[in-house]
């Protein structure tokens, strides 16, 4: 069975950076699978970011910062990229500024998609209050096991189909680890790893909506990964842990590098799936 990481760009990465674990990588998703169109002051904390076109979601987290997937930017160079926010149409609108640095986390691992994370600093100041703000971040240690949080973006809505031009929103519940683990596997799903999704399946992100904010309560809790298909029954999708990753991402912020914690014993597995 297909599986898929969230956003289109990914699978070129993946094979330009790690080829000889593309057959068993997990693949990037794309679009918001059953939601609805997403209406102005919404989520706007939500940004498009593209070279020549979109492929990737990403999240205002400050005025120059911008928090996404390590699988949408690891190795690419900052001045190939732009982030476009305050608007609801990737392609128009808004304020377009360039990037200024890449940060992936030390740790992101392309074949396991763990350590998902990545900061972009931005050339120029966003002008927040114009239809552009922040989210409030989780705080250290933050797991949510309950909740209906809300994943929203550009990508697409059924696995494999076009991004849509007007970002989607769509609401998902937040699904325990050790329910996710009993459907991706003990060692696919790590403790960075959070997972939301209707047992039902139809609701869901998918490739082009890597990157893009999984929001509950207010709070940016997860960044969206990676999953098996888009909206498919019994899998729900899986997202970046903000909660444990925040200090990482505090370090960022102000001008801090971390080291890169000490790899994962050797036995874990690829993740079953394909990045968003």
């Amino acid at each position: 069975m297909r599986t898929r990481i969230r956003n289109t760009a990914v699978v070129l990465v993946t094979t330009l950076l790690a080829a000889a674990a593309a057959l068993t990588a997990p693949t990037p998703a794309n679009a918001v699978v059953g939601g609805t169109a997403l209406t102005p002051g919404q989520a706007p904390y939500l940004v498009s970011i593209g070279r020549s076109s979109h492929f990737c979601g990403g999240t205002v987290i400050g005025a120059t910062w911008i928090l996404t997937a390590a699988h949408c930017v690891a190795g690419a160079a900052p001045s190939t990229l732009r982030v476009r926010a305050g608007t609801l149409t990737h392609a128009s609108g808004g304020w377009l500024v360039e990037v200024a640095e890449v940060l992936p986390h030390g740790s992101y691992n392309p074949s396991t998609i763990d350590y998902d994370l990545a900061l972009l600093r931005l050339t120029k100041a966003l002008p927040l209050g114009t239809g552009i703000a922040t989210v409030p971040l989780a705080a250290n240690g933050n797991d949510p096991t309950t909740g209906t949080a809300r994943v929203s973006g550009w990508g697409a809505t059924t696995s494999g189909g076009p991004l849509v031009a007007a970002a989607r929103i769509v609401p998902v519940p937040i699904v325990g680890r050790a329910k996710c683990r009993t459907e991706y596997g003990a060692t696919v799903i790590t403790d960075r790893m959070l997972c939301a999704g209707e047992d039902a399946g139809g609701k869901d992100a998918c490739q082009g909506d890597s990157g893009g904010p999984l929001v509950l309560s207010g709070v940016l809790v997860g960044i969206s990964s990676w999953g098996r298909g888009c909206g498919l029954a019994g899998y729900a999708g899986v997202y970046t842990r903000v909660g444990a990753l925040r200090s990482w991402i505090d370090a960022g912020l102000s001008g801090t590098r971390l080291a890169a914690p000490r790899p994962a014993p050797a036995g874990g597995a690829p993740a079953p799936g394909t990045a968003r």
